[in-house]
């Protein structure tokens, strides 16, 4: 399915944002392994959730859905049992790598594997050398560092050391240390993503999981962990909320409202509010909703790494902005659903823009964007950058393939047109 965008002045209305993938899956793998019962409420369900509940059904859980967006989960108390089949993660970086820890922790041997994504752009190296230094065993089958997996435990706990530019494999060994025989002490050499680690710590230290944390640094996770099954409800997602809102700022004459997303959140995209402020933008919270209005902007400096998924919609800000917008610290986003700093510089120069790239980000010159022929590189995040850029161009563009979109906020169409985007599907 292609996505036709065409400029769109005087956006009006409210927007719902979804629920937040990333609290949606530690929700379902900490209930997963609790002890009896516990009830997730509204989660981001999408192709990677699905994947997730087959998997950690294979892990031995059992999981059913009630009406209203309610999931049963019966968990496993820790005692999680060797999958009998290939574990396919499609395209979702963190069930593959959060899912190679937790195999570590059963007797057998687990396989996993995914799109050409995850079997190419995702490395995994890290992790599989960590659960190594940790009494498991673990190897990439082509010897490359990426999917297909295999995986055979038990996890014993010890001490090892880790690359943590990417938050993942971090968040993947502390979630599966807390099930270790013995304590484990983690040392993560270049910590990045951190807000994503203190997600993990919150579900951690909710459950009552022992962890201490000195400056992302190093962790020591007790071992042996054991925790009752709980009743929640996952928060609205501050990552997507920004589409609308940056829409919002960089077309004329448009002002969005979003209700509902909570501040004491521990997102780390809603930092970016405060950086769009920085910026210029016009964007209060009344009564708890979030107002975004048309705004002029200047560029400037940003650091991403604390709100790495924002890193290809501040592009489209920069381009947008007055001056020059430099953004920094944003390597890791070469290595996600696709090279996100390539591809958004190749789009943003196909929409006319003045556009530098480097090794760690970009340097974005305020442009007059045009309309462009555009693809998706499969990357659901690309999708709705695109179409906000597009919505701030002269004339209309095309994105390709947009199914992807489903992943992270799969009404975000009819929702945009609902506040007056010239928007179609195709």
């Amino acid at each position: 399915m292609n996505l036709l965008v065409g400029p769109s002045p005087n956006l009006r209305g409210t927007v719902k944002a979804p629920p937040n993938k990333s609290h949606s899956f530690r929700a379902l793998i900490m209930a997963a392994l609790a002890e009896g019962a516990s009830k997730i409420t509204d989660p981001m369900v999408s192709n990677d959730w699905m994947h997730g509940l087959e998997a950690m059904e294979m892990f031995g859980a059992r999981i059913e859905p009630r009406a209203g967006n309610v999931w049963d989960i019966q968990g496993t108390g820790g005692a999680l049992r060797t999958p009998e089949d290939i574990l396919n993660c499609g395209n979702s970086g963190i069930i593959l790598r959060f899912f190679t820890a937790l195999a570590a922790c059963c007797e057998g041997y687990t396989v996993l594997t995914g799109d050409e994504s995850l079997r190419h752009i995702r490395p995994c190296q890290p992790l599989v050398d960590a659960l190594n230094h940790l009494g498991a065993w673990a190897v990439s089958t082509k010897g490359d560092g990426h999917a297909p997996l295999v995986v055979r435990g038990k996890l014993t706990g010890g001490r090892a050391e880790i690359d943590g530019m990417d938050s993942q494999p971090v968040s993947a060994l502390l979630i599966a240390s807390s099930l270790a025989s013995s304590p484990t002490e983690l040392t993560v050499h270049r910590p990045g993503e951190k807000p994503w680690v203190g997600m993990t710590l919150h579900w951690l230290n909710r459950c009552g999981v022992e962890v201490s944390n000195q400056e992302y640094q190093v962790y020591r996770v007790r071992g042996g962990s054991g925790w009752k099954g709980f009743d929640c409800r996952i928060p609205l997602d501050w990552s997507a909320a920004m589409y609308p809102i940056v829409a919002a700022v960089v077309t004329p004459d448009s002002e969005i409202h979003l209700p509902g997303l909570d501040p004491a959140d521990v997102q780390g995209d809603k930092a970016v509010l405060n950086v769009l402020r920085r910026m210029g933008a016009d964007i209060e919270t009344v009564d708890g909703t979030i107002r975004a209005r048309s705004s002029r902007l200047t560029g400037m400096e940003i650091d991403c790494n604390d709100f790495i998924d924002q890193f290809m919609l501040l592009a489209v800000v920069g381009a947008c902005a007055e001056g020059r917008t430099v953004l920094t610290n944003a390597e890791i986003c070469r290595n996600k659903e696709c090279d996100r700093i390539r591809q958004t510089c190749q789009a943003l120069r196909a929409m006319g823009a003045e556009v530098e790239e480097r090794d760690d980000g970009l340097v974005i010159q305020k442009s007059l964007l045009r309309g462009a022929r555009l693809s998706s590189a499969a990357d659901h995040r690309m999708v709705m950058t695109l179409a906000v850029a597009a919505m701030a161009a002269r004339n209309p563009t095309l994105i390709t393939d947009i199914d992807c979109i489903k992943k992270t906020f799969p009404n975000f169409v009819e929702q945009m047109q609902a506040v007056g985007c010239d928007m179609q599907t195709q």
